[in-house]
């Protein structure tokens, strides 16, 4: 019988994460691809999108109920636009460079940016970077256990990924970012809620954390893959800016 991940679960040791990547070591394509097999057999279409659109909602713990809209184009062209009842909050990641409502932001804000594109990408991204992935192995969650691997990124950048080993679906994901002072800001998701689209799956339900708090979930109500999205959505819109 294929183990059981209720939420309450996957939160258990949703931080319990630096001991994995002291001894983790890079994995031998070999090593990994009985695991990868079984994620290429339960996401369907393992060929990367050029592009994914997102549309749904999302409940901030902070700001409320607000309509949800991501755009990915590449890992280091994205967009989050989401709208409360007070205002509109856009972040934007064009390559080097990242903007928060219009205004030029840092370049730990590009960082955290770049995991969420990152974490929209798996696990396309995850299985074309098979040659670089670290194996953290497998680790008792609950009743069940899930099987840690680690995808490098550009700058310094990982993420996490825990993968039901029987059934192939990541549970949960682990963004790392390294801040200025030596430390390092994790960000977390759990998935839910599994469904298919155009031949892939994909969460409908995502619960989210910073530094270890909960702050909030989003419901993907709609997917699309390999639309032309224009570049104009990956440009703030200041007057004058090209």
């Amino acid at each position: 019988m294929r183990p059981a991940f209720p939420l309450r679960q996957l939160l258990g040791v949703l931080l319990a994460l630096t001991t994995v990547l002291h001894w983790a070591s890079t994995a031998a394509a070999e090593d990994l691809a009985p695991l990868l097999a079984r994620i290429e057999q339960a996401y369907g279409n393992v060929t990367p999108p050029a592009s994914i659109m997102q549309r749904g909602r999302t409940i901030s713990q902070m700001q409320g109920e607000g309509t949800l809209i991501r755009a990915y184009r590449g890992p280091e062209r994205f967009r989050i636009e989401i709208r409360y009842p007070e205002g509109t909050e856009v972040r934007i990641v064009d390559g080097a460079r990242a903007w928060q409502r219009n205004k030029p932001m840092s370049e730990i804000f590009r960082g955290a940016l770049l995991l969420q594109a990152a974490r929209v990408a798996l696990p396309w991204n995850l299985l074309a970077a098979r040659e670089t992935l670290r194996d953290g192995g497998e680790h008792a969650i609950g009743e069940g256990r899930l099987h840690f691997i680690e995808l490098p990124l550009s700058g310094g950048l990982k993420l996490v990924v825990e993968v039901d080993p029987e059934s192939g679906l990541i549970r949960r994901s682990r963004g790392i970012l390294a801040a200025e002072n030596g430390s390092e800001m994790v960000f977390g998701t759990i998935y839910e809620d599994f469904r298919n689209v155009d031949g892939r799956r994909y969460a409908a339900v995502e619960h989210h954390f910073a530094g270890g708090r909960y702050i909030g979930r989003s419901y993907i109500e709609d997917v699309e893959f390999d639309l032309p999205l224009p570049d104009t959505l990956f440009r703030p819109e200041i007057p004058g800016m090209i």
